[in-house]
């Protein structure tokens, strides 16, 4: 077997969830443990505390009262993650096509909206990945407040999603295979799936999995965190 396979689709995956795991617990615990001199006002007084946190969490009002356009990119990068991340959830197990075909959707039905979204999804991500890259690089007030730490994950995220349009229009996958390997996971059996873009696509996800806790990406976990530093009324 493969030793360089065998660690990018065998231990890495193991390690990756592990420092993610700890490295959220110990992140959760610095912002629990970070001195607050008064309380705070994160929301309009008045408001409703669940309302604004979701609101924040899926419109970004905040954003789009500051950056209409940087808004505009980053609400459909977001967006297709979401979807690209549902159908990750298609790819490594049967789930959504057993709520599809209970739902009446025939499996050539489901391969074809697969194709459609999924493709359409990772064209958009793309598109609007390269154009937040360009943004950070030309625009000198946010280029300013940007280091290098940012400048790695936006790429890594570009590369990731590169790397999966390659396979969805390039080199093929197995649906079937790509299970096999995840449940292998999952029963602590892994195998190697002979896919050498699928191999460097899952190298990428798994060291932004890592870099995720000591990176600005964990917001996605700090928006909902904040709702204990909420004024109480």
């Amino acid at each position: 077997m493969d030793t360089q396979a065998f660690f990018i689709m065998g231990v890495l995956p193991y390690m990756a969830v592990t420092v993610f795991v700890v490295g959220m617990i110990f992140r959760l615990r610095d912002w629990a443990k970070t001195p607050q001199p008064g309380k705070m006002t994160l929301f309009p007084a008045g408001d409703s505390t669940k309302k604004s946190v979701l609101s924040e969490t899926f419109l970004f009002p905040s954003l789009f009262k500051g950056d209409k356009v940087l808004w505009s990119f980053a609400w459909l990068f977001h967006a297709m993650l979401a979807l690209v991340f549902v159908g990750h959830i298609r790819v490594f197990t049967g789930l959504i096509d057993r709520m599809l075909m209970g739902a009446g959707m025939t499996p050539a039905h489901i391969s074809t909206m697969s194709a459609t979204l999924g493709g359409g999804a990772g064209i958009v991500l793309l598109a609007t990945g390269l154009l937040l890259l360009f943004r950070r690089i030309t625009q000198e007030r946010v280029r300013e407040i940007s280091n290098i730490g940012d400048f790695f994950a936006l790429l890594l995220l570009v590369a990731i999603i590169f790397t999966g349009d390659l396979m969805r229009f390039g080199s093929h996958f197995e649906l079937e295979q790509t299970r096999a390997w995840a449940r292998s996971l999952v029963t602590f059996s892994p195998i190697v799936v002979n896919n050498g873009m699928f191999q460097v696509h899952l190298l990428l996800a798994m060291l932004l999995i890592i870099y995720i806790p000591f990176s600005k990406i964990m917001h996605f976990g700090g928006i909902f965190f904040t709702q204990a530093l909420i004024k109480r009324r």
